[in-house]
């Protein structure tokens, strides 16, 4: 089933506001139970929304705030795929602050995320 470019950048948008909020169950509203997520740039690899779920809760007790933006969208709704290069502002609970240049594709199955692999530019808070 194809679905539009726009779709999958609506989705995207909504799924990154969510992960800014902490709202870890909207959060999975956005993905299919059997997601992979994946950093390759930090060799992270977690397979089940059991464990992407720990994943958000974990990033939640080491990141104060967060801002995903200044999205750039690349999509192959042949492929299901949208690659997006994003800024990252983040300032974790130690007061550290964190500026990144990340890409992340997502592939879908539907309207709904299957797979996230992000390349970051710093600091992994997906662990």
């Amino acid at each position: 089933m194809l679905v539009s470019k726009e779709k999958y950048v609506a989705r995207a948008k909504a799924y990154f506001a969510d992960v800014d909020r902490f709202d870890t169950d909207a959060i999975l509203s956005h993905l299919t139970t059997d997601i992979v997520m994946e950093v390759p740039t930090d060799g992270v690899r977690k397979e089940g929304v059991t464990e992407v779920r720990a994943t958000y809760e974990k990033r939640a007790e080491m990141v104060r705030e967060s801002w995903h933006g200044d999205f750039t969208f690349t999509a192959d709704v042949e492929v299901n795929r949208l690659a997006v290069r994003l800024a990252v502002k983040r300032t974790n609970t130690d007061g550290t602050a964190v500026e990144m240049d990340n890409l992340t594709l997502l592939t879908f199955a539907g309207d709904k995320i299957c797979r996230v692999s992000v390349w970051m530019s710093g600091e992994n808070s997906l662990t």
